[in-house]
């Protein structure tokens, strides 16, 4: 990653954010609780997996755009490689500690049950997969599609800045559209087979499917690739001149929240709910979740690039002047700065409160709230330990160059 420095705290502030809400949408409490419904995701069908993976695309190309210029191509793979085997460190360290609770709490297995699927009913036969994460426990799966993501970043990034990127995001559309159709089924089948005649009864398992979900994060790699090359800048695609294009996203972003709030009701049934769910995938990223997302995030885009400009309507304006102060705050911002590690160790909050919950529970709302902003709050930890081996390593190379 870039130093703070040469980062914009709006972006991190961002992904900050959307780690707080990824947080609180994986805390369980026995008969819910009140706090978990201050969620965006009650008024679209816009999810923080969506934001966080888009925006990891996008500081990915604004970094690794800047060391192509600077460094050559060569520095790009290895920096990418190296991204890779540090994230499936974490993966297996975040399992380890997983399967630990998992053997040293009592009722674990009840408790988790479909969180860890297979690996809570037979550990054994099933730890060897979920360590190849060809089975994926619950909350655990952003990470394994971002390193197949980090892989292609490099020859991404390199297409982008020569001027190729709208064919990537042509070949990154049609890999998306082969997704919906499930064209990669038989390559599916045939690793479940392979797995089951290695682990009897083994299958495949993934809340993602990274065919689909690549759509987000290489659209956010070449918006930041073409930017940090000097070939696209925020005014191209967000100066005031396109307020029609933000009120068109904008209205789209209410048809859809009038949609996302009958579904909430129960009341979206008949032929129209039968052919909208045929568009409804979260697992597959199918086209209501992208379209949604592409209305909503140019919107609140529009809204905060623009805020400052004089032609912009006052409410408009102060509007955004409010989500830039919200995004740039401190917690937020240095959350983002650390977001993987910070990721990594939300997943062993999220089955912890399930066991609190389910040994001490249940709570009243008050005590559910404040184990909420306990959780939330503990995500300053690993970005404090992540901050701190950065400034040590940064002292050493000075020592060493001294």
């Amino acid at each position: 990653m870039a130093p703070a420095g040469n980062r914009i705290a709006l972006i991190d502030g961002l992904r900050g954010y959307f780690l707080v809400l990824m947080m609180s949408s994986h805390l369980a409490f026995q008969g819910g609780a009140w706090a978990l419904k201050l969620h965006h995701s009650q008024f679209a069908f816009v999810e923080d997996a969506q934001g966080f993976v888009f925006l990891s695309g996008l500081v990915v190309g604004l970094t690794y755009a800047r060391i192509l210029a600077k460094r050559g191509p060569d520095v790009l793979w290895d920096k990418a490689s190296a991204r890779v085997g540090e994230l499936y460190r974490m993966v297996l360290l975040t399992l380890a500690v997983v399967m630990t609770m998992l053997f040293l709490v009592p009722d674990a297995a009840r408790i988790w049950g479909w969180q860890l699927g297979k690996l809570a009913q037979s550990p054994a036969d099933n730890l060897g997969a979920a360590a190849a994460m060809l089975y994926q426990p619950a909350y655990l799966d952003i990470l394994p599609q971002y390193m197949i993501y980090l892989l292609a970043a490099p020859f991404i990034v390199r297409a982008t800045a020569s001027g190729h990127g709208l064919r990537v995001m042509a070949i990154s559309g049609a890999i998306w559209f082969m997704a919906q159709i499930g064209l990669q089924m038989p390559l599916v089948e045939a690793a479940e087979a392979g797995l089951a005649s290695v682990v009897p009864g083994g299958t495949l398992r993934a809340f993602f499917n990274p065919m689909a979900w690549q759509l987000l994060f290489v659209s956010g790699l070449v918006l930041g690739a073409a930017a940090a090359s000097g070939r696209l800048s925020a005014d191209a695609i967000l100066g005031p001149k396109h307020r029609d294009l933000a009120l068109i996203a904008l209205g789209v972003v209410a048809l859809f929240a009038g949609l996302r709030i009958v579904h909430g009701e129960g009341a979206l049934d008949g032929a129209l709910g039968e052919r909208f769910y045929k568009l409804l995938r979260r697992e597959d990223l199918s086209l209501s979740y992208v379209v949604n997302f592409a209305a909503l995030g140019y919107g609140v885009a529009w809204i905060l690039h623009n805020a400052q400009e004089a032609t912009t309507p006052r409410a408009v304006a102060l509007l955004g002047r409010g989500l830039r102060r919200f995004f740039a705050l401190p917690f937020l911002v240095f959350l983002g700065r650390h977001s993987l590690q910070v990721y990594a160790f939300h997943v062993i909050v999220a089955y912890g409160v399930g066991a609190i919950d389910w040994h001490f529970g249940p709570f009243d709302e008050p005590s559910k709230t404040a184990i909420i902003i306990a959780a939330v709050a503990s995500l300053g930890i690993p970005a404090a330990w992540h901050a701190a081996n950065q400034r040590r390593d940064l002292a050493a190379r000075q020592v060493k160059v001294a």
